[in-house]
């Protein structure tokens, strides 16, 4: 008989296993539709690979991995691709995610399977690369890919396997092991023989005879291979505390069984891995059990992945009237359903439909008080006291240092607690909120990263234009000196063409262009009316100026005197100028008018001709009325022109 060790803490809740276990398992029908998400593991979601509309058969690659720790997905039945869209993913939060929906037709049509008859005669990477694309993962709860599990960096001397089932009212393996024990130990030699055959130990809870009676028959076809009967006790069917139970050996703090040359497997995904290799069937269906006192046909079943718990729990006759909770998962670790629409995945291992009283209601928590219980059930030797104190005072850093990675969230903590507090959700939350700060500064430093190495290429560009342009003036410079040497009275080009610009610039610079009398006498009028204009507002702000205090307001009175010099100055250089020109400001001002009045009587005429009775005569009217505008311009110009003479007949006014 295998020795056994012992783990610290641990509880002993209400097994309830019977409810579910005497009955054969149970094959639940195609449903008509199935809701299938892209994340069912540990690592990236998968990527689909087909477009909605797309007709599939049942075992077709539908969604890809993407990276190493990811799994393929594929379709659990024959059907239509419905559509891609949000669904409620099996979460504590009822978060929503990318989900695959297909409409099955019923025909359950399989595609063309490639089972191995001999797979030891295989290489190890195409054997790997067969359960990888099955995409098998962890059926236990966790959802680790296996093929990343099965390439290992160390050596591996000891494989665990997981039959322990060590949480209440779960009895998918008990029931898997009765009736397919053949199927384990093909799965476990395949494994042996990945691993260059360790010896392997089968870890079984005592509270399943018959289970343990068929593996023992099963395991006598088997050399290295040990059936390890071990005391009920939750949770002995965690991996790190199986392996203590088994081996007497701990897994190191943040490390994995491979480091101490173990690796552990749930019997349900060694059964999958036999089914993938030699049967060549992926991953599309799984057996869940189904229980509680709200449930008439308590039992397991063997669903298909994507089966909504809807449909499942009609076929087991659950009562939801009668259902105070509907838990996914066990007692302990299982959480509650908030949409009985979610979807099944490679990990649902159980449905509890609870009636009343049958688990402990949800109630208000009380204080701490420090009775130091959770510490002693503790089975991953932690100080769940503090870390509660520390998820809710949001001190991550702290929780950290005192080992919240190790926590495996059995709820053994949160059981013994006698004042209700639900340890295992502050510890989700605490865990959530690391994983989204180490999230954000890893994005944060990858965006550093991006940036700095933005800049040195751009600096790394500059300086490679400017090489080049020393390069090319250097080359020119040899090129003109090669030149000069070998006809040294020629000219240089470059430095004839600078002169030439220079002159160009010089004289453009100094040459005066002469103005006309005329347009001298415009920059004078318009630099007078300027002058006045300025004068003006200013003179208008120091009359509206009463807010503004005694600083503000003298200046503005030494603007005013400044502007009045200057408008004085502007208008006398205007009347000089005048004077000398013997220009006449009041003749042109007449001119002026008559050109504007001339002007308007052309504009209304021609307004008026569209309602006149007699159009002739106002057409008439307009031609005269044009020839006046034309003699009072033309007079004007030419008093402008020579302000002097006088005028004749045809420009009086």
């Amino acid at each position: 008989m295998h020795k056994t060790w012992n783990f610290h803490g641990g509880v002993h809740p209400t097994e309830n296993k019977r409810q579910s276990n005497q009955q054969p398992i149970m094959v639940m029908p195609v449903p008509k539709q199935l809701v299938l998400p892209l994340n069912q593991h540990i690592g990236k979601a998968a990527k689909a690979v087909i477009e909605v509309g797309e007709y599939v058969l049942k075992g077709q690659l539908i969604a890809s991995a993407q990276g190493f720790v990811s799994a393929n997905i594929h379709a659990p039945s024959s059907g239509y691709i419905n559509t891609i869209e949000d669904r409620s993913l099996p979460h504590p939060s009822a978060l929503l995610g990318p989900c695959i929906i297909i409409d099955t037709d019923g025909k359950d049509q399989w595609i063309d399977l490639t089972p191995q008859s001999n797979p030891k005669q295989l290489p190890k990477l195409e054997l790997l690369d067969l359960i990888q694309t099955a995409g098998i993962t962890g059926m236990g709860g966790a959802g680790f890919p296996s093929a990343v599990k099965l390439q290992p960096k160390n050596t591996i001397h000891t494989l665990i396997i997981n039959a322990a089932e060590c949480e209440p009212y779960i009895t998918a393996d008990d029931r898997l092991i009765r009736e397919h024990a053949e199927q384990v130990m093909a799965g476990i030699e395949l494994l042996q023989h990945l691993l260059d055959q360790p010896h392997c130990l089968i870890g079984i809870e005592d509270n399943k005879p018959e289970a343990i009676m068929a593996l023992n028959d099963a395991a006598q076809q088997l050399s290295g291979v040990e059936v390890c009967v071990i005391p009920t006790k939750y949770p002995s069917g965690g991996e790190k505390q199986l392996i203590e139970i088994l081996t007497g050996q701990q897994v190191p703090h943040a490390g994995i069984p491979a480091d101490i040359g173990m690796v552990c497997h749930n019997v349900g995904t060694v059964k999958a891995i036999a089914d993938a290799v030699l049967l060549g069937q992926p991953l599309i269906q799984r057996i869940t059990t189904v229980t509680g006192k709200a449930t008439a046909n308590a039992g397991n079943y063997q669903v298909l992945i994507g089966t909504q718990v809807s449909d499942l729990l009609a076929f087991a006759k659950v009562d939801l009237n009668q259902t105070s909770r509907l838990v996914m998962g066990g007692p302990m670790m299982g959480f509650t359903l908030q949409d009985i629409h979610t979807p099944l995945i490679k990990g649902s291992n159980c449905i509890l439909a609870a009636a009343d009283l049958e688990l402990a209601p949800v109630a208000d928590h009380h204080s701490c008080i420090r009775c130091g219980l959770c510490e002693v059930a503790c089975p991953a030797e932690l100080l769940p006291q503090q870390l509660f104190w520390f998820a809710k005072a949001e001190e991550f850093e702290k929780a950290q240092h005192h080992n919240l990675s190790d926590c495996i969230e059995c709820g053994a903590c949160a059981w013994v607690c006698p004042s209700q507090i639900p340890l295992v959700q502050y510890y989700r939350y605490a865990k959530g909120r690391v994983k989204t700060r180490n999230h954000e500064a890893q994005l944060a430093e990858h965006a550093r990263l991006r940036f700095e190495t933005r800049e040195q290429r751009l600096i790394d560009e500059k300086l490679a234009k400017e090489e080049k342009r020393k390069a090319r003036a250097t080359a020119a410079a040899a090129a003109q000196a090669a030149k000069r040497a070998a006809n040294p009275t020629a000219e240089d080009p470059i430095a004839a063409a600078l002169a030439r610009v220079n002159k160009q610039k010089y004289e453009s610079q100094t040459a005066a262009v002469p103005l006309t009398p005329e347009d001298q006498y415009k920059e004078l009028k318009t630099a007078a009316a300027i002058t006045r204009t300025k004068l003006k507002k200013t003179c208008k702000a120091l009359e509206n100026a009463q807010s503004l205090d005694h600083e503000q307001a003298d200046n503005l009175q030494e603007t005013v005197a400044l502007l009045t010099v200057k408008a004085d100055q502007a208008q006398a250089k205007l009347q000089a100028y005048e004077t000398k020109l013997g220009l006449d400001p009041e003749k042109e001002k007449i001119l002026l008018v008559a050109v504007a009045k001339a002007n308007s009587a052309v504009r209304k005429l021609e307004k008026s001709i569209a309602n006149a009775e007699d159009p002739q005569t106002i057409e008439q009217q307009i031609l005269e009325a044009k020839a006046i505008h034309a003699a009072a311009t033309q007079a004007l110009s030419d008093h402008q022109a020579n302000p002097a003479a006088k005028p004749t007949p045809a420009q009086e006014p």
